[in-house]
């Protein structure tokens, strides 16, 4: 088991914490498997539990329409590695919504046994709360999870009084729907196709047990997920992130590593005028910026009416296609998102300052509207190693470059240095972990 896991796990145990893992104990050796973990815990506990977690390092989710589940994320910087806590404190079971209810969690946590460093269900309940986890919620019995119930059905030719016990199960929650003496026969013939047929019925059998009750629930799902836009613009804002490099420090190798990890859920916002890096914009951008470049000739071409009037209708759409990406990305936030600034005004406060009445107030409408943003992130490097690694520009204006990026601290106190001499992963690794940090105080 992971060091950074195994140590939460004994934070749980020192605050004295009921909990059971619900499933995957194997998978918990393994990398991929330890990313994700499902936790039963009793609901008198989740307070505590949330405290635990959180000094730990990790982060509580916005769990609006997810009920019962409740979700805690930390980041391993060491490792590079995210962790999740998929916690519920009742067991139901469905998709979309988790509205059909087993009452045996309270009897699932008596019955929990410690294995190596935490605590797991017994026999009896993993095989049952699997069954009901494959068939109702995933809606399929992938080869680890097979191979799982298959391990436990083999165990209970050996265990009397856990077969005695599953047996009770099924004849409680599912008969006549899936009996166990029809699921063993199936799981028997190696027939799964057979046993997800089952699934209507069953859904339909643990719906009757308590119609109202899954109605309700099914409702205030329905309600609460569509009011998650309304809740996050509330209560969770999402923060954004500016980031600022000379060419070649890696920038924007950083900026889609971030977008690609799916606990940052992070949206990319370019703000500068590269058309061709553009994630956010008009499309008239390319056609006023193909037909100045085509009219672009002679200095008496350049003063003509047609291409003047093109000049013109280019400082428009470019200052309204400016405003419509600070726009996108305070919608993203007041959606919880993370946004990272590729470009920003920033840059432009490394050239001279405007001369004229026009240039200051051409300025001003750039910068008037965009977001503040949380963090600025500078990955400063030496402009020799810089100019090694794209051979562009020289290493001289590089290094003028980064000097001014540097002068920047006193103007933006948000800002972090992040040493670009790095390797690639090293570098992403200490900017999400500066985010991670970021949504723990926010």
């Amino acid at each position: 088991m992971d060091s950074f896991l195994r140590q939460a796990f004994a934070a749980l145990d020192e605050a004295k914490i009921t909990y059971s893992l619900l499933r995957g104990f194997d998978e918990l050796e393994t990398r991929a498997g330890s990313n994700e973990v499902d936790l039963l815990v009793a609901p008198a506990h989740l307070s505590l539990l949330a405290r635990s977690l959180a000094e730990r390092g990790f982060v509580a989710l916005p769990a609006w329409g997810h009920a019962p589940h409740y979700f805690y994320v930390a980041y391993d910087r060491a490792n590079g590695v995210w962790f999740k806590f998929d916690v519920v404190t009742d067991l139901r079971y469905g998709q979309p919504f988790r509205t059909l209810r087993v009452d045996l969690s309270a009897s699932c946590l008596r019955q929990r046994q410690k294995r190596d460093g935490t605590y797991v269900l017994s026999p009896a309940d993993e095989f049952f709360t699997l069954f009901l986890h494959c068939l109702l919620d995933k809606g399929n019995f992938r080869e680890a999870r097979r191979d799982r119930l298959i391990e436990l059905r083999q165990q209970m030719r050996r265990d009397e009084s856990m077969a005695k016990k599953v047996v009770e199960y099924f004849t409680r929650y599912l008969s006549p729907a899936c009996t166990w003496d029809e699921l063993a026969k199936l799981i028997d013939a190696d027939d799964w196709q057979a046993i997800l047929k089952r699934r209507r019925a069953v859904k339909r059998r643990l719906f009757n047990r308590a119609p109202l009750a899954t109605l309700w629930r099914q409702a205030s799902t329905i309600v609460l997920r569509r009011l998650r836009p309304l809740l996050f613009m509330l209560r969770q804002r999402g923060v954004s992130v500016a980031l600022l490099a000379p060419d070649g420090a890696g920038k924007s190798t950083l900026a889609q590593a971030l977008t690609r990890d799916v606990f940052l859920r992070a949206k990319l916002v370019y703000m500068g005028t590269n058309i061709a890096a553009s994630t956010v914009g008009f499309p008239t951008t390319k056609w006023l910026h193909e037909r100045l470049k085509a009219r672009n000739g002679t200095a008496k071409r350049r003063k003509s009416f047609g291409f003047l009037a093109l000049k013109g209708l280019s400082f428009i759409n470019r200052l309204a296609e400016q405003w419509y990406r600070a726009g996108a990305a305070l919608a993203l936030l007041w959606r919880g998102r993370l946004v990272v600034f590729d470009r920003y005004l920033y840059d432009a406060w490394l050239n001279k300052p405007p001369a004229t009445a026009w240039k200051r107030w051409r300025r001003k409408m750039f910068e008037a509207i965009c977001p503040r943003p949380d963090l600025v992130i500078l990955l400063d490097a030496p402009g020799q190693l810089l100019w090694e690694r794209k051979h562009e520009h020289t290493p001289e204006w590089l290094e003028q470059q980064r000097r001014g990026y540097l002068a920047l601290q006193e103007r933006v106190p948000q800002m972090r240095i992040v040493d670009a001499t790095q390797q690639a992963e090293s570098v992403q690794r200490e900017v999400t972990a500066m985010i991670w940090n970021l949504h723990r105080r926010s």
